[in-house]
């Protein structure tokens, strides 16, 4: 069994996550995941799990206790011999950075391996030049570190949540609309600057990792989360497994044309796409040319709140389209979760609502006997943020075949 590597294929001889110092290792990760899986562990444990010897195990285990990594919690029954020391992770003592960027604004946060957040940085980038970008924020994060306190070595990797096209096992922003760049190899050039592991996923994907990992979806083993901010995406946990495809093109649906007849997409040129009825500026754009009265994003939803009644009708709309690509991906998949993220999914239960019922009118026309759960997420602004916090967590601590 091999752990499934996440740098490029260049670097396929280093070990996965690896790097300088003690937790860059591979038998100190294999020893990591198996107490973080178990929860507690003695050393005769550790080293049947992990077939790695019990000297080895002996010398791990003393070293993370030094670095106060781990703890000893007390001692397992004998079985004729001493009371074996029994181990468990000091989760506060493991720190992930995730990052957050966008074209307007950086979000950086430093938290532990339970999302707790430690500090929270943000900041406008000077430059959208990769060379320049990438320097600024090298420079932005050892200012987060150093103004927290924690020591770098305690620090398990980077991960990053992006707008756009990415090939996450290569770590490159293959497109980026928000960003303006194309092929940029950002794992790789950024890993050299700060000499931490990264990892690199879209938005979509680091938001349905969010949810698994620290909120409603946690004990789901199949997730499916719409996010519905500046454009749409799908992010897929199917028997607890990120899916991103062998083109990293899973959950693409934002321009999957659904409704003939449609308002025609000013981007892909298609009638009825997901995407013509959630993206906001189209949206509002046809507020207007039904009432005469230009909007912002606040006021549309201000006005909704109110009962407007055009707002009304094209929150029902949106609503709607969402709802036959919600029956289409989750009938699909047989998802036991459908999230609904971002700002439309912020809406509360009377939009949802809508999906929800044709969700379950869909299941029961077709005599499915399936449950799924539809809601909305639990975060707000940061579950990008939290999911990139997900993305190292669940690279760090899941077993790859």
């Amino acid at each position: 069994m091999k752990f499934k590597n996440v740098y490029k294929k260049k670097r396929e001889n280093r070990d996965s996550l690896s790097n300088t110092g003690l937790l860059r290792t591979f038998n100190t990760i294999s020893v990591l995941r198996t107490i973080y899986k178990e929860g507690t562990c003695s050393r005769t444990q550790l080293t049947k799990a992990t077939n790695i010897s019990p000297a080895t195990v002996t010398n791990i285990v003393a070293e993370l206790l030094k670095e106060d990594i781990i703890k000893d919690v007390g001692h397992d029954k004998s079985t004729g011999g001493r009371r074996p020391e029994i181990f468990q992770l000091n989760y506060d003592k493991l720190f992930i950075v995730g990052i957050y960027m966008r074209s307007n604004c950086v979000d950086m946060v430093l938290a532990d391996i339970k999302a707790k957040v430690v500090i929270k940085k943000s900041y406008q980038p000077y430059s959208l030049l990769p060379r320049d970008f990438l320097n600024e924020l090298a420079g932005k994060f050892e200012l987060l570190l150093k103004n927290s306190g924690i020591n770098k070595e305690h620090v398990l990797g980077v991960g990053l949540a992006v707008s756009g096209f990415v090939d996450s096992d290569g770590g490159i922003i293959v497109r980026s609309g928000n960003l303006g760049w194309r092929l940029v190899n950002i794992a790789e050039d950024l890993e050299e600057k700060i000499n931490i592991p990264i990892l690199v996923e879209n938005d979509a994907n680091a938001a349905v990792l969010a949810e698994y990992w620290f909120g409603r979806a946690k004990e789901m083993p199949s997730v499916l989360y719409i996010k519905t901010d500046s454009g749409v995406g799908a992010g897929i946990i199917y028997e607890r497994t990120l899916l991103s495809g062998s083109q990293n093109m899973t959950g693409e649906i934002g321009h999957v044309p659904l409704i003939k007849g449609g308002p025609r997409c000013k981007r892909c040129g298609q009638e009825g796409c997901l995407e013509t009825y959630l993206y906001l500026p189209d949206v509002i754009e046809r507020y207007a040319e039904r009432t005469g009265e230009f909007l912002d994003d606040n006021e549309f939803f201000e006005k909704y709140h109110k009962g407007d009644i055009a707002v009304g009708k094209l929150v029902e709309e949106a609503a709607d389209a969402l709802a036959t690509a919600v029956i289409f991906v989750g009938g699909l998949l047989g998802v036991d979760m459908i999230i609904i993220g971002g700002r439309w999914g912020a809406l509360g239960e009377g939009f949802i609502d809508i999906i929800r019922k044709r969700y379950h009118d869909f299941l029961e026309n077709s005599q499915l006997p399936k449950k799924t759960v539809i809601t909305g997420s639990t975060f707000t602004e940061e579950c990008d943020l939290l999911g990139a916090v997900g993305l190292v967590i669940d690279r760090w601590f899941t077993l790859r075949i």
